[in-house]
């Protein structure tokens, strides 16, 4: 029994040295397999991390983030030359020198600047394909400006302002744009300086990001830098043109990327039209209906109005089906006459206007709800105080503006005009509310636009001529006060919808005020004043307003307003320019 036991004892030892010995081959096979595809990840991530520390990120230490490597490999961070065109503008030239110079490995840099080496920044008076940076150079006077419009063949007899550090750029590309040499002068504050200059002798350039509502843009040779494609500007570029290696390139461009952001962006821009007093009633009714065109009124204006993303107007006349066209002043519309705003590309109705409830209340309710069924918004007014009271907020192109509307008037009267908690109609005022309701705009919106109906100016000549006093603001009660209130609590834009003969504007604090706009489409036709208007596109962009342009407009016995240009639109622009000072 014990020789037996030996021999299994020994047996078992054989199978168990056969089985650790096999398993020590076979086994070690299966786990190697896990074991080297982690050893080659991480080979493999060390290597691409490592080429692109080298080449992104040049600053980093690699030798304390890799392998331990001599010192010559500092000496092997290659130092490249880089020349920059004089023309570039030397805040772009800043800008990039700063983001290159953040390429360097301990203390050596990438790059050093000089005047000729092998990468060159190179300037361009065109928009090219493969620029890292392209912008514009666009005409501009002050907002007070008559001139609205600058002549290629004019420019080399003018004296041209800049702003400051843009000097050479200027003077660079209108003496190759005129193929002549132009006197070019840089100055602080651009619109300031503009202002106070003659404007057939002068004129602004800057560069298209510059633009404020302070300015006014011009068109170059009838072209308007807003409403083409990219047409009433001068393009410059920057590009780059190079013998390097194609990684140091790439690393280039990566740290210039970031120029693309300051590109004027022209699909970021929107437009908003605003226009002034609609009534299409009384003896504008009576000619709709002999023309059998529910459009009449718009005819020769609509293409020009909803030529915009918006197109506001304030209309001030219920629609009521029956309506006479009677003489007097209580006011009502066919409901067949909306046409007119519908050919007008009208997306939104300002009810702040005190004569929505003339025919009563159901009709003032019934006519909102069409505008809603037509996909009209409304503001300034409502079903009741509260939907009256509300911010009408819309985001256009990125930009959120809201639009605020107050019936000053009426609320200094105590009229039925005004919408009550169970009871449709315009807005009431108080500066408190007008506060509260602005701060509370803006935590929604970018651009706050604020609109009033005020007193109007009954002060028009018995002979249908001009008389001077209804272009300027009202002094009893004092509209300034009220109209500049709104622009110390946060508005942008303020507007006068009220007035039926068109008001001077100003700047205040910055910011634009429009006292009164005029009649669009009304029957007053004995003066001069009453037959003129305004519609201003205000142009937003990236959240603020980059421009508002004025337009101007007449009708006659015809009662169809149009676009006025030359001699009609200087005799308005003058008489409002007079009213200002």
């Amino acid at each position: 029994s014990a020789k037996v036991a030996v021999v299994i004892s020994l047996k078992e030892k054989k199978q168990k040295d056969k089985v650790k010995k096999g398993s020590h081959k076979k086994g070690s096979f299966k786990l190697s397999i896990p074991f080297l595809f982690m050893l080659t990840l991480v080979a493999f991530s060390v290597g691409f991390f490592g080429t692109v520390v080298y080449f992104q990120f040049p600053r980093i230490n690699i030798n304390k983030v890799l392998l331990p490597v001599s010192l010559s490999a500092v000496k092997e961070y290659k130092t490249y030359e880089i020349t920059f065109d004089d023309n570039i503008p030397s805040d772009l030239v800043t800008q990039i020198k700063a983001s290159l110079n953040e390429m360097k490995l301990e203390d050596t840099p990438r790059f050093k600047y000089t005047r000729d080496s092998e990468l060159r920044f190179d300037f361009s008076t065109e928009a090219k394909s493969d620029s890292i940076f392209t912008s514009y150079l666009v005409p501009v006077g002050h907002l007070y400006w008559i001139r609205s419009d600058v002549k290629k063949s004019e420019i080399s007899n003018l004296t041209v302002l800049t702003s400051k550090g843009n000097g050479s750029l200027v003077d660079d590309m209108l003496t190759k744009f005129l193929g002549a040499e132009v006197m070019v002068n840089e100055v602080d504050n651009i619109a300031e300086e503009l202002k106070g200059k003659d404007e057939k002798k002068y004129i602004g350039f800057i560069s298209v990001n510059e633009l404020n509502p302070q300015l006014q843009l011009l068109t170059l040779d009838s072209k308007y830098f807003l409403d083409g494609e990219m047409e009433g500007g001068i393009a410059y570029g920057i590009s780059m043109s190079s013998g390097l290696p194609s990684n140091v390139m790439k690393a280039v461009s990566k740290n210039t990327q970031y120029l693309k952001s300051r590109e004027f962006a022209p699909d970021s821009v929107s437009k908003i039209n605003m226009t002034g007093v609609t009534a299409i009633t009384r003896a504008l009714g009576g000619k709709v209906d002999a023309s059998g065109d529910y459009g009449y009124p718009a005819k020769k204006i609509a293409d020009f109005l909803k030529d915009a993303d918006l197109t506001h107007t304030s209309n001030e006349v219920s629609f009521v089906p029956g309506c006479a066209n009677a003489a007097g002043m209580r006011f009502c519309s066919k409901p067949e006459y909306i046409k007119a705003l519908q050919d007008s590309g009208v997306d939104i109705v300002e009810l702040t206007g005190n004569h929505n409830n003339d025919f009563g209340v159901k009709y003032s309710v019934s006519t909102i709800e069409t505008y809603k069924k037509l996909g009209m918004d409304y503001f300034g007014g409502g079903l009741n105080d509260k939907d009256a009271s509300k911010a009408l907020v819309k985001e256009v192109k990125g930009s959120k503006v809201a639009f605020l509307g107050y019936n000053y008037y009426d609320t200094m009267l105590g009229t039925g005009a005004l919408a009550g908690p169970d009871r449709a109609g315009a807005n009431s005022f108080s500066y408190d509310k007008m506060k509260k309701d602005i701060a509370n705009a803006k935590q929604s919106a970018d651009v706050v636009i604020v609109d009033f109906q005020f007193q109007e100016c009954y002060s028009y000549p018995p002979n249908g001529g001009i008389y001077p006093i209804c272009y300027k603001p009202l002094a009893y009660p004092d509209q300034k006060e009220v109209f500049r209130r709104a622009v110390e609590y946060g508005a942008d834009i303020v507007v006068g919808a009220q007035a039926h003969q068109p008001q001077t504007y100003e700047i205040y604090k910055d910011k634009i005020i429009f006292y009164g706009l005029g009649n669009l489409f009304f029957d007053q036709i004995y003066w001069i004043g009453t037959r003129q208007g305004l519609v201003l596109s205000n142009y937003l962009y990236q959240g603020r307003v980059l421009q508002t342009r004025v337009s101007t407009t007449l009708y006659g016995n015809d009662m169809q307003p149009y676009v006025t240009t030359g001699e009609e639109r200087e005799l308005l622009l003058n008489l409002l320019k007079n009213a200002r000072d």
